[in-house]
């Protein structure tokens, strides 16, 4: 996590000093219709137009220096984001503001307890099978046993923390704020939700179908929604629901039409279209097949994957970039865990 004036420096390419602080803050000043701010990475800070920033405050994110009240993580996949950012098992890109010492999974226990009410009412013991269980970055650092099992980390300095866990908490709000925007500029939001061929019966598929389509509408705001009621995510769209086999189900659903539906409207329509899937394999798991659907989808602007549930992210792709970049395709190829999707 960096500081405003680390930004500063890191803007300017200057190395991080008082002097050069003082310099360049200095500096800062003289762009009055302009703020610094940083990317969805915050290593990147850039000079953007105020006005702008309001505009899609997702993307572009202010360095905070007010002090606010205490804001409490409320979901499992917030407070595991706050867990790795605070506790990093390699040397962090910011040590600056990273203290390295030894601590045990009791200790990270007991800090947790006081941002979050989500463990609250577990024990110490079911803390630890949960950071098992998620693969918590932290459970990468070599352990010492002695009186206490302990490891070596980089521990952010607790003065962050309120600013760390205000910028988790509010990062649904920007997404949605920057949803907002894209409809404003003539953008058509539509969702897509899959799932796969697994054990469940027909009542149960529905079930889980109707959560993710839920959450497409209200925490992205999809006005038109397809589904793939029964398809591999290796499968190719183009291979996806060609048989009416799943009928029963698409008649139990409030939707606009299966995988075969939405291919033949997005070739139909001319305005910008963002589409949006909950977890990368919630379209495909085929970089290949990604990289046809925007080729042969003009319409198609942007593509949003959504991970609320499992790491509290947004990823918002503009489709010329992402086809021309392997590192962003990978991640459609990358499934190191498990997502339920209709959380």
């Amino acid at each position: 996590m960096l500081t405003k004036n680390q930004a500063i420096c890191m803007f300017f390419y200057v190395d991080y000093t008082e002097e050069n602080v003082k310099i360049y803050k200095k500096k800062i000043e003289e762009f009055e219709d302009s703020e610094l701010c940083w990317n969805i990475r915050e290593g990147e800070p850039v000079m953007v137009m105020k006005n702008r920033i309001r505009g899609d405050p997702l993307n572009y994110r202010k360095k905070k220096v007010d002090k606010r009240g205490r804001v409490e993580l409320v979901t499992l996949a917030q407070v595991k984001q706050f867990i790795n950012e605070v506790y990093c098992p390699c040397p962090p890109k910011n040590a600056e503001v990273y203290l390295k010492r030894r601590i045990s999974t009791q200790e990270i226990y007991n800090l947790v307890k006081t941002y979050t009410t989500v463990f609250r009412e577990k024990t110490s013991q079911s803390f630890a099978a949960w950071c098992r269980s998620n693969k918590l970055n932290f459970l990468l650092a070599k352990e010492k046993k002695s009186q206490n099992v302990t490891r070596e980390l980089y521990i952010l300095e607790n003065v962050y923390y309120d600013d760390l866990i205000n910028s988790i908490c509010t990062y649904l709000p920007r997404y949605q704020e920057s949803l907002k925007t894209l409809k404003k500029n003539g953008y058509e939001i539509i969702g897509y939700a899959r799932k796969s061929p697994t054990g469940e019966d027909v009542t149960g598929r529905t079930r889980l179908l109707k959560s993710m389509i839920s959450n497409l509408k209200e925490r992205s705001f999809a006005t038109k929604i397809f589904v793939s009621p029964c398809s591999w995510a290796s499968t190719p769209l183009e291979s996806r629901d060609l048989q009416p086999n799943s009928q029963a189900i698409m008649d139990d659903l409030d939707v606009d039409g299966n995988t075969q539906d939405l291919l033949t409207y997005l070739k139909s329509v001319s305005h910008d279209v963002c589409l949006v899937a909950i977890d990368f394999a919630g379209i495909t798991t085929r970089s290949e097949d990604i990289i046809k659907l925007v080729e042969t989808n003009p319409s198609l602007k942007k593509i949003v994957i959504e991970t609320f549930a499992q790491c509290n992210e947004v990823f918002i792709f503009n489709t010329e970039k992402l086809v021309e970049d392997n590192d962003l395709l990978q991640k459609f190829e990358d499934r190191n865990y498990f997502i339920q999707r209709s959380k």
